[in-house]
């Protein structure tokens, strides 16, 4: 008997993996009614799971249902909508009901993996995302609002997302067509993956969970475009709310993207390649203390050991290894980045290193100058 309970169990192990080796990632576009719509779902032989945009609004809406043969059920927690799709090949067609009990008729076509190209160029963004973003992102219309001058030199346009309110920028002029022509196709790419992150994100009602995604600061000069881009979100079934900051850079000279290991370096010989073992060694084993101590120098007041656990303790390498970073006119800003329980102790604002003090060190790209 032991041993046709345990033949049973493989079996039915067997169909179940045989179930999920069927697994297919769909994306669709079509209509509900006369709205159009863009889905991705995750399907097998027994259930399916995605999301689901209307092309105006471009918020995910996420899905969960069953399969029956060629029969998908759908449903969005988030906002009561259902779905009964029956699936004809390349083709599904069937029924929507919202919460308010409205029903559609839903028609919706299989996009062939790898078809769908972004309406603007940008080679390095196209490669990291899917088709489904593509379609997303397709539909975003910036819309021109004001021209600054920074410095009285440097000419930036701002643009706004209508939907999302997100305001972004590109450079003008100030720097050769070269630098500036590589340095939005960067900026294109970056903004445009925080729009998918914004919109992917659900809130739980049919909104975004982000509710700050902004330029923060940004500083340009002969030398540097840099800025930091601040987010807070809480996307649904999250187990808390988190908020973080992201900084970029540019050496203005060539249009290139800086490491930090470009601007502060306190190694020896070559350096590491990112994210490689040996450049989390030296983020870890040199850096980090010689960050902890060059803020001693600095600010030994903010760098005192806390009283208790329940203060923010700067001393600790650990919590500026891999933090974010970005200058400003008063030089280089450095991030903190502590546990859950003391995210408030991130990205302090105090902890920047002056130009003047970064000029005294020994650099490790004698190009550029602070």
């Amino acid at each position: 008997m032991k041993k046709l309970t345990i033949i049973l169990l493989l079996l039915c192990t067997l169909i179940l993996i045989s179930n999920k080796s069927k697994a297919e990632i769909l994306t669709l576009q079509g209509t509900i009614g006369k709205y159009t719509v863009v889905m991705e779902l995750d399907i097998d032989s027994i259930s399916a799971s995605g999301n689901y945009f209307y092309t105006k609004f471009k918020q995910d809406i996420p899905l969960e249902g069953t399969v029956t043969n060629n029969m998908i059920i759908l449903n969005a927690e988030d906002t009561g909508d259902h779905f009964e799709l029956v699936r004809s090949g390349n083709t599904f067609k069937g029924t929507y009901h919202n919460k308010k009990g409205n029903k559609l008729p839903v028609n919706l076509n299989y996009i062939v993996a790898g078809s769908i190209k972004l309406l603007f160029n940008n080679e390095v963004l196209s490669k990291s995302i899917s088709d489904y973003s593509k379609l997303r992102l397709n539909e975003i219309k910036l819309e021109p609002t004001k021209q600054e001058s920074v410095n009285n030199k440097y000419l930036i346009q701002w643009y706004t997302e209508p939907t999302s309110k997100i305001a972004v920028f590109k450079l003008v002029n100030g720097y050769p067509q070269l630098v500036i022509d590589a340095i939005n196709t960067q900026l294109t790419k970056e903004f445009y993956l925080n729009f998918e992150a914004y919109y992917s994100c659900s809130g739980g009602s049919g909104n975004s969970g982000y509710d700050e995604l902004q330029i923060s600061n940004y500083f340009l000069n002969e030398q540097f475009v840099s800025l930091c881009i601040s987010s807070g979100w809480y996307c649904n079934h999250a187990a808390h709310p988190d908020f973080g900051e992201s900084g970029l850079t540019f050496n203005a000279k060539t249009g290139k993207e800086l490491e930090l290991e470009d601007v502060i370096w306190f190694g020896s010989g070559t350096k590491p390649k990112k994210d490689s073992d040996e450049w989390y060694t030296y983020r870890s084993s040199v850096y980090a203390p010689q960050i902890v101590k060059l803020l001693t120098s600095l600010y030994p007041k903010e760098m005192q050991k806390p009283k208790t656990e329940e203060d923010c303790d700067y001393t600790d390498p650990e919590v500026w290894d891999f933090g974010s970073w970005y200058l400003t006119e008063k030089g280089l800003c450095l991030g903190a980045y502590f546990a859950r329980a003391a995210r408030a102790c991130d990205n302090p604002g105090w902890s920047v290193i002056p130009y003047s003090a970064l000029r005294k060190l020994k650099q490790s790209n004698p190009s550029l100058k602070f």
